[in-house]
């Protein structure tokens, strides 16, 4: 359950706008249980004193902004610190408020400064804190609130203060705040430490959401400055350049490499063939030898040197006098050696005759012949593949030429526009590689805000889980209390708000708890209708279904515990009818027995005839109001305030307030205005002599 903080007493010391009286000087005042009444006139501080009261509780810290709190980070703000000093000529240099309050179980008396705020001194439960710096006093003061409270955060109590405590002159709109009924109502309703995490991953979620906007505009920038750069020169005809030359040189590359692998290709053709003609050159002169013994045998009246000349030529080595290495001239010595004739001159070799030492040696050296054969006929067929490599590297080394030439033209033209190849392209590729960077944190960012937003998903629900469940509850309450308010009919219904976090499309949606009020009116008789917008009701309508949804969450959220309400009374946007029943409303809220003992209403009121004083004392005068603007019976409602009992619940503004001119000069009349409105007995008891 959370504890909502209860004012005891507030004391003000040394502050212009408060000089007291003269046994009695600056304010000090005790609050009471129900209602209490701060009674002053224009000028003389009741705002300035409401300020007081929630700044001795908040410090210099506030919610953000002052419209609707939309995707604001949820997280306190600093606020102007010298607010007050600028309301007095001495810059309040000495000024000081000390207030007791409970909240909880734990007490607590708190003093600062009206020149800056700082935390002067500190006492909880009649213990004080060490004396350090006002920093630090701070922090022990937060610690032990947020604890006594039953609060995530001390960030939450500002909010409660914020949104449901204190309905002053700049009060937040909590109904029509879809924002802060969910975060006020995730507040009251929800786990304490579901809460807690619920804050940390929404503030992370918006953070990473304006990380990757950021972020995306760079890259947007940088794009666009890429774009210009290649646009801004003869309409794009660096980029033109640019781009061509690219090709170009990935074009060159590429015929660079093919120019390469043919030139392998035709190496290794070529030692193929070389190989190949090694080997048929060694296979012939083997050939050559066996035919020398082969001569010897065949034709032994051969001189050596004719022999070996002969058996070269037949060979296939060809001739050794001339070099002469043709088939027909070969064919024609091997037909006259057939024949036995000599291959020179014709002759009739006579001598001729089978040889002695091999049978076979015939067959051997036709062996060979075919192999030679067959090897020269792998050599033949080699040539055509390495006449195609061989045309297509001239191809492709021409073609080589030619890309090298347009590089060369591309490149000249670059200069003739000024620019530097190497500036050109060194600007250029680190802006890409700077957008290329900054896409992948995108993508980063993007993987992480899935993480989050998967987490923060699982908690809304749960939140909306809790808040629904006591929705009805909040209904009912409400259609009670903003009956004292209105005539018109008017309630609320659970309708939980499915909204994006951050400002980018197409992402994810959460449920929010929310409530929307619908309304009759003149023209819509027959029903209420919704009004999801402020701008839909009037101004009044506005001031009371938002404080009387305020009242009921107050209510439900602690309702075996004291509360307070803390606002300027709204009289001024009441018509004469409705004063006492409005009244009588906040006297009922105030005016608690059993546990909820101990409330306080404290509300400022300018004297005037408006009646809200008398009827918040339960004293309005003219009692044919209550039976036509007052649902409950009289005697449910809570006893009049005494006369002799009211001077405690009055803080006297009148009386202890700097004075202002309209004070000074009109002060008798004042004061029997303030009379009437605080005893409206002896109005009655004069009229009636």
């Amino acid at each position: 359950m959370v504890n909502f903080p209860v004012f005891e007493r507030v004391r003000v010391t040394e502050y212009g706008l408060y000089v007291g009286t003269a046994d009695k000087p600056g304010l000090d005042h005790h609050f009471v249980d129900g209602v209490n009444v701060i009674v002053g006139i224009n000028g003389l501080g009741k705002t300035t004193l409401l300020n007081i009261l929630l700044r001795s509780l908040s410090g210099a810290s506030d919610v953000p902004g002052d419209d609707a709190l939309g995707d604001k980070k949820r997280r306190l703000i600093p606020v102007e610190r010298n607010w007050f000093r600028k309301r007095v000529p001495d810059d309040a240099v000495n000024a000081k408020v000390t207030i007791w309050f409970n909240l909880g179980e734990r007490h607590f008396e708190v003093t600062r400064s009206l020149a800056n705020l700082d935390v002067l001194e500190l006492w909880v439960d009649q213990q004080q804190v060490p004396h350090r710096r006002a920093a630090e006093l701070e922090a022990v003061y937060r610690d032990v609130v947020q604890a006594a409270a039953g609060l995530s955060s001390f960030d939450d109590f500002v909010f409660l203060l914020r949104y449901v405590i204190f309905y002053l002159e700049d009060r937040r709109s909590l109904v029509w705040d879809p924002a802060a009924q969910g975060d006020i109502l995730g507040i009251l309703f929800g786990a304490m430490g579901a809460r807690t995490h619920y804050v940390e991953l929404f503030n992370d979620l918006l953070s990473k959401d304006s990380e990757y906007r950021n972020m995306h505009a760079v890259v947007h920038g940088r794009k666009r400055k890429l774009d210009k750069q290649n646009s801004t020169i003869e309409g794009g005809q660096i980029e033109m350049l640019v781009k061509t030359l690219d090709e170009r040189r990935s074009q060159l590359k590429g015929l660079a490499a093919r120019k390469n692998e043919l030139s392998r290709d035709r190496d290794e053709l070529r030692e193929q063939m070389e190989n190949r003609r090694q080997e048929i050159h060694e296979k012939r002169s083997s050939l050559a030898v066996q035919l020398n013994s082969f001569y010897e045998s065949f034709f032994p009246s051969l001189e050596g040197p004719a022999r070996y000349l002969l058996a070269h030529f037949e060979a296939g080595v060809g001739c050794l006098v001339c070099g002469n290495k043709g088939k027909e001239v070969t064919q024609r010595v091997a037909t006259k050696l057939m024949m036995s004739s000599c291959p020179v001159c014709d002759s009739l070799l006579e001598d001729a005759h089978s040889p002695i030492t091999d049978p076979f040696a015939g067959e051997d050296i036709e062996a060979q012949r075919l192999e030679i054969a067959a090897a020269e006929f792998d050599l033949a067929a080699m040539a055509a593949p390495l006449q195609s490599v061989e045309e297509d590297y001239s191809t492709m080394s021409a073609e080589l030429v030619s890309v090298t030439g347009i590089i060369v033209d591309l490149e000249l033209q670059l200069k003739k526009l000024g620019q530097t190849i190497p500036a050109v392209m060194a600007q250029r590729d680190e802006l890409q590689q700077q957008m290329l960077s900054f896409e992948a944190v995108l993508n980063q960012l993007d993987v992480e805000r899935v993480e989050l937003a998967k987490k923060f998903g699982e908690l809304a629900e749960v939140i909306h889980q809790e808040v629904q469940a006591v929705s009805s509850k909040i209904e009912q309450t409400f259609a009670r209390y903003i009956s004292g308010f209105l005539a018109e009919q008017c309630e609320i219904k659970y309708s939980p708000r499915y909204r994006q976090l951050g400002q980018r499309a197409n992402t994810e949606q959460f449920p929010f708890p929310h409530f929307i009020p619908a309304l009759t009116s003149g023209v819509h008789r027959g029903g209420a209708t919704v009004r999801e917008a402020g701008q839909s009701v009037s101004e009044s309508q506005k001031e009371f279904i938002d404080l009387a949804f305020r009242m009921a969450l107050l209510a439900l959220a602690a309702p075996g515990a004291p509360t307070m309400l803390i606002l300027e009374t709204p009289e001024a946007s009441l018509d004469s009818v409705f004063v006492p029943r409005a009244a009588d409303l906040l006297r009922r809220f105030a005016t608690k027995t059993g546990a909820a003992h101990g409330t306080r209403l404290i509300a400022s009121s300018n004297v005037n005839r408006e009646e809200m004083i008398p009827a918040l004392f339960g004293a309005y005068p003219d009692k044919q109001f209550y039976g036509q603007v007052v649902d409950e019976q009289v005697s449910e409602m809570p006893e009049t305030i005494p006369p002799e009992a009211r001077e405690s619940h009055v803080l006297d503004l009148i009386k202890i307030a700097a004075p202002t001119r309209a004070l000074d000069r009109f002060r008798a009349a004042y004061e029997e205005e303030r009379d009437l409105a605080i005893y409206p007995e002896r109005r009655a008891g004069s009229e009636a002599l």
